[in-house]
């Protein structure tokens, strides 16, 4: 719902007179759409494998182990007249999966992902194959079912009634979070590494106190050097490219 600050910002604008897309912007657009969404198991490759090799280490290790095991190892693209650069799966216009949310429903659906009316995906028969072997490994380890295990029976009623509904928030992370974007641009993603492990060094293992600010510190460091890492990636992507083309 449009508020009436907003609004009032919305009649000031003459739509008509709003400069139409570049030619370069009009290129990616139309490459887009052209592309049909395909199903990604590159990350739910990755990061099932990095669970099972961290089995005896904390949680919060565990997910910054997960996160280097995807940024050093999957796969990386520029496509042309992009200038921010990234990707999250091996092709435009597709999606990872995220076991570790949940992924009972996606099993239920491998099979119809084609047929659906709404947000069709192609997948192919050897995906398939590759997601049932990974599946069975994230049963009774999935967020999805650590938060029904946390709810008390009348919970589960009422929303079984349709009382209320948790929705996406089973499947995914909430996202309510305040990113302090100030600090990283100001000492970059170095500087918090540098941080961290000088509070780091200052920690005793044979303090208790002290274990638990010892993982989480690990974690940064180890999260963060993966980001530095994986933006070197593209990096040396780009001048590649760039050696070629010229």
């Amino acid at each position: 719902m449009t508020s009436p600050a907003e609004q009032a910002l919305l009649d000031k604008i003459d739509v008509l007179q709003l400069p139409g897309p570049t030619a370069r912007v009009e290129a990616i657009r139309e490459r887009f759409i052209a592309v049909v969404p395909e199903i990604c198991v590159e990350r739910a490759q990755l990061i099932t494998a990095a669970y099972k090799e961290t089995e005896d280490q904390p949680v919060i290790l565990r997910r910054a182990r997960a996160l280097e095991k995807i940024l050093d190892n999957m796969t990386i693209f520029i496509q042309p007249d992009e200038l921010i650069v990234g990707n999250q799966c091996t092709k435009p216009r597709s999606a990872p999966v995220f076991p570790e949310f949940s992924c009972k429903w996606l099993e239920d659906e491998l099979d119809r992902l084609e047929k659906r009316t709404g947000d069709v995906f192609l997948i192919s028969a050897e995906k398939k194959a590759v997601l049932r072997e990974l599946f069975p490994y994230w049963h009774g380890r999935t967020t999805n079912e650590l938060a029904t295990a946390l709810m008390t029976p009348e919970s589960k009623e009422a929303q079984r009634r349709g009382v209320f509904t948790v929705g996406n928030y089973y499947f995914n992370g909430v996202g309510h979070i305040s990113v302090d974007y100030a600090l990283v641009l100001e000492k970059g993603l170095s500087g918090v590494v540098a941080a961290a492990e000088a509070e780091l060094a200052k920690l005793e293992l044979t303090n208790p106190a002290h274990l638990a600010k010892h993982q989480f510190l690990t974690a940064v460091i180890a999260a963060n050097k993966a980001v530095i890492r994986f933006a070197g990636r593209f990096s040396a992507l780009a001048a590649d490219m760039a050696a070629t083309e010229a």
